[in-house]
């Protein structure tokens, strides 16, 4: 009995009570314990701000590499495209078709007024081809005699009556004389009104083609 209560005594002596409200006595298991524990709790918080800091740090890089992948994808794109030149083709490199037409008889405001006039009064009632083939024999005796319409209709005996001229008969003059245009492909230089007058003269010519209240007719040669 008495050896039991000495090793009781020495076990308290080595290892002192814990008292109520006291912390652990040092070297205690209660003390290892609490202490694991507070480590535990430690590294569960350092590894919950490790892992918080490394998905903040996840996004920020998520963020920089869209950025960087969209910013190129627009500079390839751009680089892609070539570059384009504009060339203006030099007059003489342009087609026939692309090339502006070129004036038969230039006219000046007075000539034009004057063959409009005359037109419109041998032809003002005739159709656009009619009006045409008047214009075309005005424009041959100009270029054979080598003189201006107003004397070629001098020298070819012309009405001398000049009415205002309508749209049609300008657009007939225009045709003939700007554009080169003409109605009939024969080199037409005279015409007369059988029904209104008759003529050996013009009958000796070459007859061409007769268009409206016109016999139209091509100068035959003095040698034939």
């Amino acid at each position: 009995m008495e050896a039991t209560k000495e090793r009781a005594a020495r076990c308290n002596r080595a290892t002192p009570a814990r008292t109520s409200g006291s912390s652990p006595a040092h070297g205690s298991r209660t003390k290892s314990i609490a202490h694991r524990r507070r480590r535990a709790k430690t590294r569960i918080r350092q590894a919950a701000v490790l892992l918080t800091a490394a998905a903040v740090a996840a996004g920020i890089v998520m963020v920089i590499s869209s950025v960087a992948t969209e910013k190129p994808a627009v500079s390839d794109a751009a680089a892609e495209q070539p570059t384009a030149i504009v060339t203006t083709p030099a007059e003489s490199a342009q087609t026939p078709d692309q090339a502006e037409p070129t004036v038969r008889f230039y006219l000046s405001t007075s000539e034009r007024d004057t063959v409009e006039r005359v037109v419109m009064a041998e032809a003002g009632g005739e159709s656009f081809e009619g009006q045409m083939l008047v214009a075309q024999c005005i424009l041959n005796a100009a270029e054979k005699e080598g003189v201006q319409p107003s004397e070629a209709v001098v020298i070819y005996s012309y009405t001398s009556s000049r009415p205002d001229p309508t749209q049609s008969v300008k657009d007939a003059v225009a045709a003939v004389f700007d554009r080169g245009e003409v109605a009939i492909d024969a080199p037409v230089m005279y015409f007369y009104n059988p029904a209104l007058v008759t003529s050996d003269w013009h009958e000796s010519q070459i007859f061409v083609a007769e268009v409206g209240g016109h016999r139209f007719f091509a100068e035959r040669s003095p040698n034939k």
